[in-house]
């Protein structure tokens, strides 16, 4: 059934774009996280308490449905949660916009929608600000869909309801209190929940490449607890592309990273759907 409602999500996310109001970050950053002013400083207790509290609330939703009319409103719930969890609709606008402003050289709009995906324009040169925007599109791409299905796949609802609303925790402390965000608990939280799916993504990403280059330095991240897992992704997506395409051609190289990223997607799906089919994953 999990499987069932994974695929059903990935297909309705492509045909149907869910709200920006109904995602879980913007419903959480909206209705709880302002409810909670105690916790906003808090340490790592208060973060888990914050966690932990949808995660509750989800655990006894999906018990009283239990069983209800053979499972159709628990896969429903299940339906929704993925669809909510996947978000980034206004990341997606302004990645197209950026693609936009790429093809027709418009070096305005291009800082402008750089901005919009989280990434500081100012501070790069032409040619590094390509790097840094597919770096963090990629990076997105891991954070709304890898991680998603991941949780997912591993955890159940419940599982994944932990990482969503760390996630998007994490955004709202980036968003109000950025300079403490290292010292905050949902900064090591994501550290850890990160480290596991961060590091199968990274080789995802070396085994679909078509330059091999990035494996060993994805094998190597496995090893590494000290970088960050951006850091570390950045390296990996940069390996897989380097051959392939010029960092100096923008629309192309973009483009290509993205493409790499859906095929990352396709073939971690189809590994979940072998091991559900060979009953290793329920």
């Amino acid at each position: 059934m999990a499987l069932i409602s994974l695929l059903l999500a990935l297909l309705i996310e492509r045909v149907v774009h869910l709200s920006v109001k109904l995602q879980f970050d913007n419903v959480l950053q909206r209705y709880l996280f302002p409810l909670l002013p105690s916790f906003i400083n808090g340490g790592l207790f208060g973060t888990l308490a914050i966690i932990a509290l949808p995660a509750i609330l989800m655990y006894s939703l999906l018990d009283a449905l239990a069983g209800l009319y053979y499972g159709i409103f628990t896969i429903f719930t299940w339906l929704l949660l993925l669809l909510m969890s996947f978000g980034g609709s206004d990341y997606r606008r302004d990645y197209r916009q950026y693609l936009k402003a790429l093809s027709r050289n418009d070096l305005k709009a291009k800082g402008m929608y750089a901005n919009c995906l989280d990434v500081n324009s100012e501070r790069c040169c032409a040619t590094l600000l390509t790097q840094t925007v597919a770096q963090q599109l990629v990076w997105l791409n891991y954070r709304f869909y890898f991680a998603v299905i991941f949780y997912f796949a591993v955890a159940g609802p419940i599982g994944l309801t932990l990482y969503v609303v760390a996630r998007s925790y994490h955004k709202y402390i980036i968003q109000h209190h950025s300079k403490r965000l290292k010292h905050t608990g949902i900064h090591r939280v994501m550290r850890v929940v990160d480290w596991l799916p961060a590091r199968l993504t990274m080789l995802g990403f070396a085994l679909v490449a078509e330059e091999q280059a990035a494996l060993p330095q994805s094998l190597r991240s496995w090893r590494d607890l000290s970088t960050p897992e951006f850091d570390l992704l950045g390296k990996v997506v940069y390996l897989a592309s380097n051959s392939n395409v010029e960092t100096d051609l923008c629309y192309d190289y973009t483009c290509y990273l993205v493409q790499l990223a859906k095929r990352n997607i396709t073939f971690f799906v189809t590994i979940i759907s072998l091991l559900t089919i060979n009953g290793t994953i329920i």
